[in-house]
């Protein structure tokens, strides 16, 4: 019995590509192929539930590691939570706004923005989250917050967050596509940590496990999982932590993988 964990951006899919913005038909058949043998598939995402495509919902996954691992769901239920402190929520949430910095709130189902912040909500519609996946009208103190992501084009006020980040909280910044955000979640929670919960779970050995990834963020999984696998479309840091780098996203590089590394021969 095998677990295999997926990136999503950049790795299943490439959001800003009108061809590659849902599974490609290879990469789904090889997925398919995994199920049938009877290993076990994850997605592995930064993305809260609320910025799953309805199409990834639908496709039949095991279960999603979210948020950086601060959510786990096992098939239908929740397995694992870790909310971020409301107070340094609230903090933040300050501090963006005296900066005019836009800023996403990320909660186990519901992603949350102010109906104020216009551009991140275009923003947001670009890469195929609508609307109708936020939560516009919503009371902070009401809800867990898990991750956040701010916008700014401005790197003095990306940094200015980053250096008032208190010691249990870590990020990562992305600047590789046409706007630049920074993703705040609490070191104690990532893709790999989220991982290791799943293979506990399922009583499946590290040797028995993989990953495909492209970012910054996967680096930890990477490096913590029996196999990870880069996209050749990954950020250097990623390529550097993996074990192999396969064809990148516009290439099907998880049916690649798949093939090569992880399906039974018969």
């Amino acid at each position: 019995m095998k677990a295999v964990f997926f990136d999503i951006d950049g790795t299943l899919i490439e959001g800003t590509h009108p061809d590659y913005r849902y599974i490609r038909p290879k990469v789904a058949e090889a997925i398919r192929k995994l199920q049938s043998q009877g290993h076990y598939v994850f997605i592995a995402s930064g993305r809260s539930y609320a910025f799953l495509d309805e199409k990834i919902r639908n496709f039949g996954f095991d279960g999603y590691v979210l948020l950086n691992g601060a959510v786990i769901y096992f098939h239908d239920k929740i397995i694992y939570r870790a909310p971020l402190n409301k107070d340094f929520v609230c903090n933040i949430c300050k501090t963006c706004e005296n900066h005019h910095m836009e800023y996403t709130l990320q909660g186990e189902r519901d992603a949350y923005v102010n109906k104020k912040f216009t551009y991140l909500i275009s923003r947001l519609a670009k890469y195929g989250i609508g609307e109708k996946q936020l939560c516009l009208d919503f009371n902070l103190d009401d809800i867990d917050i898990y991750k956040m992501e701010i916008d700014s084009p401005t790197h003095a006020d990306r940094q200015y967050v980053i250096d008032s980040l208190p010691q249990d909280i870590t990020y990562v910044e992305d600047m590789n596509h046409n706007y630049c955000h920074v993703e705040v979640y609490a070191k104690a929670n990532s893709k790999a940590t989220g991982a290791l919960k799943v293979l506990e779970q399922l009583h499946i050995t590290k040797k028995d496990s993989f990953f495909f990834g492209d970012g910054d963020n996967d680096v930890e999984i990477l490096s913590e999982i029996g196999f990870g696998m880069a996209m050749a479309n990954g950020s250097v840091k990623a390529r550097t932590a993996a074990k192999v780098i396969v064809p990148s996203v516009f290439e099907d590089g998880v049916a690649y993988g798949i093939e090569k590394y992880i399906l039974d021969k018969e």
